[in-house]
């Protein structure tokens, strides 16, 4: 994080897809030329091993070498976030650690779910206070319930603000009054960040730092756009692309996940690719729709 600080945890970022070959192994070439084409759209970062990036699909490996072509292709004075969450506490430090070797800026900390009932308040506190303390790295929270089936609670996010070395969260809920409770532990030294491409312009209404988004991958000049718009004052402008790029967010992202940001990807030029398995790539009526939705907002 030599060229980076926590003031300057914002703007717009993309959750970057990991590429793989038809077998299943990782596509470098693809990998590289989708970043050098986020980079080259205005994006301020990119977090690599993230949920679009099929992080539990992910071996240690595999998150190493992403990384190493990421921070080959991510300019300095951009943001390089590792998604490092594990279900142990022990192995989400190793992996903090590794992402610092392979030379990221900060790591993106999902909440372990796969013990939910014991998953308690206490325990997220004790596992997250440990990762803080060992992470040679600066720790941004994740809340993810739409796959970690817990939400982070507003004193847990205030708790945790608290520590020097958490610089801030992703919340990628969409849920604004819970978000507005999450933005009153933000300040110099603690950023909010929006994952939700549904809310954007309503997050920023509410005084997020910046964003993370799915949609970002397949529509970033547009998402682009409406944050730039949004940012010079034309609050009328930004809300109607908001409204345009709603169903791109919620009927592919969101409800396809990564196999629906990849057909996406494909579809405006970029290589998305297939997913690893289990998941399977989107087909039929699926297809159809990310088709759908692409061409109703002038992507395709």
């Amino acid at each position: 994080m030599a060229n980076l600080s926590v003031a300057q945890l914002g703007g717009l970022m993309v959750p970057a897809v990991s590429t793989f070959t038809p077998s299943g192994e990782l596509d470098g070439t693809a990998f590289r030329r989708n970043l050098a084409a986020h980079v080259a759209l205005g994006m301020d970062g990119v977090l690599v091993g993230g949920s679009s990036g099929e992080s539990a699909l992910l071996d240690d490996g595999d998150r190493q070498q992403l990384l190493a072509w990421a921070r080959e292709t991510v300019p300095a004075g951009k943001w390089l976030i590792a998604g490092v969450g594990s279900e142990s506490t022990r192995q989400t430090i190793a992996r903090a650690r590794d992402a610092q070797a392979a030379g990221a800026d900060a790591v993106l900390v999902i909440a372990p779910h796969y013990f939910l009932k014991r998953m308690s308040e206490p325990a997220l506190l004790s596992h997250f206070t440990a990762v803080a303390e060992a992470s040679p790295l600066p720790v941004l929270l994740y809340n993810m319930p739409a796959y970690a089936h817990l939400v982070l609670s507003p004193a847990f996010v205030h708790e945790m603000a608290r520590h020097p070395n958490v610089i801030g969260m992703k919340d990628s809920a969409g849920n604004l009054p819970v978000l507005s409770q999450y933005l009153e532990a933000q300040g110099d030294g603690f950023k909010v960040l929006t994952g939700s491409g549904g809310t954007v312009v309503p997050a920023l209404e509410l005084g997020v730092s910046g964003a993370i988004l799915a949609i970002a991958l397949y529509a970033g000049r547009a998402v682009r756009t409406m944050v730039d718009t949004w940012r010079a004052g034309d609050r009328e402008a930004a809300v109607a692309m908001q409204q345009t790029l709603t169903p791109l967010a919620t009927d592919i992202a969101g409800a396809m996940g990564p196999a629906g940001i990849k057909a996406a990807m494909s579809l405006v030029g970029l290589d998305g690719g297939p997913p690893r398995s289990p998941l399977q790539p989107v087909d039929g009526d699926e297809l159809a729709t990310v088709r759908a939705r692409l061409q109703s907002a002038g992507l395709i």
